[in-house]
This record gives C-alpha cells, structure tokens and sequence, in this order.
C-alpha cells in the first residue's frame, strides 16, 4: 500500500497493484449526483499520475452505503467515460446476493465498455482484479 487519498465519504488506495475504493454514506451528502463523477475522477488521477500511469483495475467496496446509491454509484462509473480512461477493469463489492444479482441484470443490457464484476465476497473480487492486471501487464 502505497499512498491514501481520504475525503469526506470517500477513500482509495493502491494495494496489491488494485485501485481499493471504499465509499461511505457521507460521500452522497457531500456532492450532488454531478459532482459524484467529476470527484471520484480526479481522485483516481490523482493516484494514476503518481504511480507512473500504469493502468490498474478499481474495487468499489459498495457495502457501507444503501442500496439506492449502490444503483446509483454503479450506473453512474459504469457508463463514466472519464473513469473508464483511468481503470483497466472495475469489480464492485455490495453487501447482498440481491442486489447483486440486480446489478449483473443491469450489466447484461447496458454497453459496457470496461467490463463490470460484481462481488458480494472480497478475496473473490480481490482475486479477479489481479488476475486482470497480471494478465493485462504480461500481454503489454
């Protein structure tokens, strides 16, 4: 684990060559649903020009926040261009096997670029993010 970048309802670090993005209830008080984007962007850039623009895939960790803004995180970096020019893969960890499965539901009919994983179990989505950059970084 290298650096942190913690503010109001939202934390990231690089550990284990995977962006950690841990969102809190508070994040959603903090900026409207406009600003949500713009933030998360310039936090993951912030750790992007510091460790030599290398891409790596991003673990949102969904179970702190209700499901209403799970949807609403997901939908939103799902369909984030600016998020998809900094993250090799995005793998998203929510807190129950329901909304889970609504948002792999989601997954299948939207067009996604960068491919989306949803998790309820951390080693599992941990485990997918390295395979990805191992992957990704012996092909380059």
């Amino acid at each position: 684990m290298r650096d942190i970048i913690q503010f109001e309802g939202i934390k990231l670090k690089i550990d284990h060559d995977v962006i950690h993005c841990k969102l809190k209830p508070d994040f959603f008080k903090s900026y409207s649903t406009s600003k949500c984007e713009e933030t998360l962007f310039n936090a993951i850039s912030v750790l992007f020009d510091r460790e030599y623009k290398e891409y790596r895939p991003i673990l949102l960790d969904l179970k702190q926040i209700n499901s209403t803004d799970a949807v609403e995180i997901f939908m939103l970096i799902s369909n984030s261009a600016l998020i998809n020019s900094l993250v090799l893969t995005r793998a998203f960890l929510v807190r129950t096997t329901s909304l889970k499965l609504f948002l792999a539901l989601n997954n299948i009919v939207g067009n996604r670029v960068v491919p989306n994983k949803i998790y309820t179990d951390f080693n599992v989505a941990l485990d997918y993010c390295q395979t990805n950059y191992k992957v990704f970084n012996n092909a380059s």
